[in-house]
């Protein structure tokens, strides 16, 4: 499904690095490969159409660009790779006569684990990459900032050089955050929502979280009050779109209010290619919008 989950955002240092043509380039040359016999994970980019589509690995509306790519893991249970490893010591421990090494032992693992990779069930994942040629962003949609710099690797690593960094505002969010929770502070059409998780400044093992609550309620204010900060933040975007905010900038359970995600039901399934095409036009406006008043009211 195309609709967003999550998003980090990223914005770009030098406008050629937003050129089409580099990108599809980039894309064209690392296309999804499913994993070989020795491979414990593969990445690479498939259509956003699907993966069995003869589509482009890219599509472009109006400067906004969608890609999407696919990961494989290989999934062994550690108690498997164990009990092959014991097999293959016990094997040639009565060969050699004797006990193996600590580094023997460890050649052994790795022959272990490298026999079992051909049997091993797959794990699929995959990700959608919005990339904003008029705001000069990429956006990812992962809950990870390690997944999401994994990805962006790839695409960097065919590129030559991808000059980004992560969103960032010029006042530590978290501190921001309480003093609109502590303050009461409106930013229409951005409003509080009604979960909020709060973190000691000192302890970081001091976590507080409160859902279906009113934000400014006197619960909320004593936790604030004993020098807790707000580390997570339920906003809700008039518009249509409601959000966890981070204080790393992440926006994580995106959610998109029938009025914007149900827009584009007359489409026939047939016509699943331009109801994609449809969402993607409706979603990255709506998203736009919120990270434009976002990025407004933070700095």
């Amino acid at each position: 499904m195309l609709w967003f989950r999550n998003a980090i955002i990223y914005q770009l240092n030098k406008d050629n690095l937003l050129d089409k043509q580099l990108v599809e380039k980039a894309i064209n040359a690392c296309p999804f490969v499913p994993c070989g016999n020795t491979d414990s994970t593969r990445s690479g980019w498939i259509s956003p159409y699907g993966e069995n589509s003869d589509n482009s690995l890219l599509i472009d509306i109006n400067g906004q660009l969608l890609l999407r790519l696919k990961k494989e893991t290989k999934i062994l249970p550690s108690s498997v790779v164990k009990q092959a490893l014991a097999d293959k010591i016990n094997t040639q421990e009565n060969v050699l006569g004797r006990k193996l090494k600590k580094t023997e032992k460890q050649s052994l693992q790795d022959e272990a684990f490298i026999d079992l990779l051909p049997r091993a069930f797959s794990k699929y994942q995959f990700f959608w990459l919005w990339i904003d040629t008029q705001a000069r962003r990429v956006i990812v949609d992962s809950a990870s900032f390690k997944q999401s710099e994994d990805i962006l690797a790839l695409l960097r690593k065919e590129m030559g050089s991808l000059s980004i960094a992560p969103l960032a505002s010029e006042t530590s969010l978290d501190k921001t955050m309480t003093e609109w929770v502590r303050n009461k502070v409106q930013h229409p059409p951005i409003q509080l929502g009604s979960e909020i998780e709060l973190k000691d400044a000192l302890e970081d093992n001091q976590i507080v979280r409160c859902k279906n609550l009113e934000i400014d309620s006197n619960e909320v204010f004593v936790h604030i009050d004993a020098g807790k900060q707000v580390n997570k933040l339920n906003l809700i975007d008039e518009r249509g779109v409601s959000f966890i905010l981070n204080k790393d900038y992440t926006l994580k359970r995106i959610k998109f209010d029938s009025s914007i995600a149900d827009k584009n039901e007359d489409f026939m399934p047939e016509e699943k290619d331009k109801r994609l095409e449809a969402d993607f036009i409706i979603m990255t406006k709506a998203l736009s919008d919120t990270f434009n008043t976002l990025i407004k009211i933070t700095n």
